[in-house]
């Protein structure tokens, strides 16, 4: 048993946890901390009142080898330390399997802010991926990963055992800052070292044995459409523990001969602890980006040329030559590699800015017809293309090439351009010359309006978690003083409107958000909760509809049916005011009341959005042909779980008892299988029973309408989630590029 002391300083406290006894001070590093929970594994097991055990086949993330369970072979405590031991075993028909542990404290002991710390060391071997790190205890409260975040305290790689990374992940598209830190003498696999992070509201530091090696203060997150979530948001709600050790994967590689799956194979825990301070101040601003437009030469070019302005990377064994001479560019292929990007010439940085409309061009011959690839990419933010990846065909004359594109991202100073020359079955020679990017014009984004969001709501920021105060788009006419602002505790953003005692009708304090389009005729659902301090009324208005809905000291759902008198811009009015009473309001949504909005895509991706795992590689955009418009999802990869691309729409209203005629249709440019349900949101307890059971459908190079009528058994649900699956179904693992189409998708209530 090993001995149990925590003495920092020279004032002791005597704190108790499990029985143990613990001498406690505020040192220096810890001068406004206080212990708030420590894990000393002194136990005879590990103890299920904090830990819970994660359980996960083969390949569930980042393409791992093992498989996590509950074995005490894998995850034991012994001698008052927690070993997390891979194994290694013979398969009865050739080949070997993996196990390892992974544990959490999910649902047991979370925190928000703090120093997050861990004396422990790690296996080494090749193929290993030690990790002390954390994830949100609720990951749908922002999206799915990485918009919900990732604190990720310590990782070395098994075969560089010398090298710490601290990372955290965050946004869509995916962004993570990393620091590393290199012992100058020994290693982190044959003793021990403290971990550790300070998280504070708008900075993290990340440390290894006392010393600071890196911090971040400028994160964001977002969902696709919709506007960035106030900072520090994602990293401001409560995150939970994880320790575990994969075996193989995209990063580490994978286990080789040298590999032993003995005692080095084992990461070893000593301790956890946990400070905190008494209280935080969450009243900070993310720090203002200085993004200097590009500069343009003479000819308005934003490019630049000269030979040191370009540079030729290799990747997979692809090789060549590279000559430039001003503005003329030669790459001779030597040898071209496993991927299109195995011979990549890239320009960086190219500065783009949003709101910016460019003009991209060159021109370009072959000694032989040929074919290569040309995109405008983003290398510190999740790899997105701003301007696509083209397939550019190359013949023995000079052709020039030109394309014009919007920036509707957020600017990026270090965007780059690439010319990808590797595998496409050819080796001939490419001259590329008078290579230009230039301004053309500007977005006005002054005027891009309040139109639809990816969720269909008309409202934006209607759960009031966005701009600063968390009350962008909303209006504020406050005539008699009240105190007007959104609560944030313990997670929860509500606007809340406290008025004082004096006499005052409704309209002494209107929230109001305008420039809402609504079409003549047509039927909109108004919703949102609400409820006050004591009984009350409050006022709703929208054109010539109102209503003066009752509250009372319980939330209630509030839902009115509205049609249209008249194409107009309207503005929606919520009159609060009422003497010595606190009136909350939230979950603001105006929404065409059907069933599935946006199923012709006219409105563009309005309403839908697309989920791509980090195993997959995928995009949705919308093609125009003839003036129908129609979804089309670009997949590199399917993955290997039929889940990981999901073409989807949220919040669907399925009523109990009654019957829903489904109808879409679907084609690809190769012949596969593709799958749909209409299924619970099981984010919270992984319940995801598909209502409508699930359709696995073969989709060819032809349109098929693709048709199913069920009746809905189970409890009204207003939170169901249609999903068209293009990952792996039925098992097939797809890596040859692709295109899905789909097209005039219909829900509907049958009478």
């Amino acid at each position: 048993m090993k001995i149990n002391k925590a003495i920092c300083g020279l004032t002791l406290a005597v704190m108790t946890f499990g029985g143990n006894i613990f001498a406690v001070s505020c040192s220096s590093k810890h001068a406004e901390e206080e212990l708030v929970w420590m894990e000393d594994f002194n136990g005879k097991s590990l103890s299920k009142k904090d830990w819970n055990f994660e359980t996960h086949e083969p390949g569930w993330v980042n393409n791992e080898l093992q498989s996590y369970g509950t074995s005490s072979e894998n995850t034991y405590v012994k001698d008052g330390y927690l070993i997390i031991q891979p194994l290694k075993t013979e398969k009865k028909g050739g080949g070997f399997s993996f196990t390892s542990g992974r544990i959490n404290t999910q649902g047991k002991h979370t925190f928000t802010y703090g120093r997050i710390e861990a004396r422990l060391k790690v296996p080494k071997g090749k193929g290993f991926l030690p990790a002390f790190w954390m994830m949100p205890d609720d990951e749908s409260f922002y999206g799915q990963w990485p918009k919900c975040g990732e604190i990720d305290i310590m990782e070395v790689l098994g075969n560089q055992t010398d090298t710490l990374y601290g990372t955290i992940h965050y946004g869509e598209p995916h962004n993570q800052q990393q620091g590393t830190y290199k012992l100058t003498d020994g290693n982190f696999a044959d003793s021990f070292h403290e971990f550790a992070v300070e998280w504070e509201p708008g900075e993290m530091s990340f440390y290894c044995d006392g010393i600071k090696y890196k911090t971040v203060n400028d994160w964001f997150t977002c969902r696709p459409g919709f506007e960035e979530v106030t900072f520090p948001a994602p990293f401001d709600q409560p995150f939970y523990i994880i320790l575990n050790v994969a075996v193989g994967g995209d990063w580490p590689g994978y286990p080789d001969a040298s590999t032993e799956f003995g005692e080095d194979a084992q990461m070893v825990v000593d301790w956890i602890k946990v400070y905190q301070k008494k209280t935080y101040n969450e009243d900070v601003e993310k720090p203002v980006d200085s993004i200097a437009e590009a500069k343009a030469d003479k000819s308005g070019n934003l490019l630049r040329t000269g030979k040191s302005e370009w540079e030729l990377l290799k990747f997979q064994g692809g090789n060549a030559d590279l000559n430039v001479d001003g503005d003329k560019i030669d790459i001779t292929p030597i040898s071209d590699g496993s991927v299109p990007y195995a011979i990549q010439l890239i320009q960086s940085p190219t500065p783009l800015t949003k709101g910016n409309i460019y003009r991209y061009s060159f021109d370009a011959f072959a000694d032989d017809a040929r074919t290569i690839i040309t995109a405008f990419t983003a290398p510190d933010h999740g790899w997105i293309r701003y301007f696509p990846d083209t397939d550019v065909k190359l013949t023995k004359e000079p052709q020039h090439f030109t394309w014009d594109f919007r920036m509707t991202e957020k600017s990026d100073p270090t965007a780059r351009l690439e010319f990808n020359c590797g595998n496409k079955n050819s080796l001939s020679p490419v001259h590329i010359s008078n290579v230009r990017l230039e301004k053309i014009g500007e977005i006005d984004l002054s005027k891009a309006g309040l139109n639809l969001l990816p969720d269909g709501n008309l409202i934006h920021n209607g759960q009031f978690q966005e701009g600063k105060g968390r009350l962008a788009n909303w209006k504020i006419e406050n005539k008699i003083g009240a105190d007007v602002k959104v609560t944030n505790t313990n997670g929860i953003r509500e606007l809340m409107v406290a008025s004082g005692k004096g006499k005052s009708g409704l309209d002494g304090v209107i929230v109001s958000q305008d420039g809402i389009l609504l079409p003549k005729g047509k039927q909109y659902t108004i919703r949102f909760d609400a409820y006050a301090t004591k009984k009350c009324n409050m006022g709703i208005r929208l054109g010539d509809f109102s209503e003066s809905p009752a509250l009372s000291k319980k939330s209630q759902s509030f839902e009115y049916v509205y049609t249209v008198p008249e194409t107009s811009e309207y503005t929606l009015e919520l009159l609060l005011a009422n003497p010595a009473t606190t009136v909350y309001v939230d979950n603001i949504s105006i929404k065409e009341n059907t069933c599935l909005l946006n199923g012709d895509f006219n409105s563009s991706m309005a309403a839908w959005e697309l989920y791509s795992h980090q195993n997959a590689e995928s995009k949705f955009e919308i093609a125009e042909t003839n003036g129908n418009k129609e979804a089309v999802i670009s997949i590199g990869k399917t993955g290997n779980m039929d889940w990981m691309i999901q073409l989807k729409q949220n919040a669907i209203t399925l009523e109990k008892g009654k019957t829903y005629h489904v109808s879409f249709k679907a084609k690809s440019d190769m012949n596969r299988t593709i799958m749909w349900a209409l299924q619970r949101d099981g984010s919270k307890d992984d319940n995801w029973i598909p209502y409508s059971d699930t359709h696995r459908i073969d989709v060819t190079k032809d349109y098929q309408t693709f048709e199913h009528t069920f009746t809905m058994e189970s409890a009204t649900d207003k939170a169901v989630i249609f999903t068209i699956s293009m990952g792996a179904v039925n098992n097939v693992t797809i890596d040859q590029s692709h295109k899905v189409f789909i097209d005039d998708v219909n829900i509907i209530e049958e009478k």
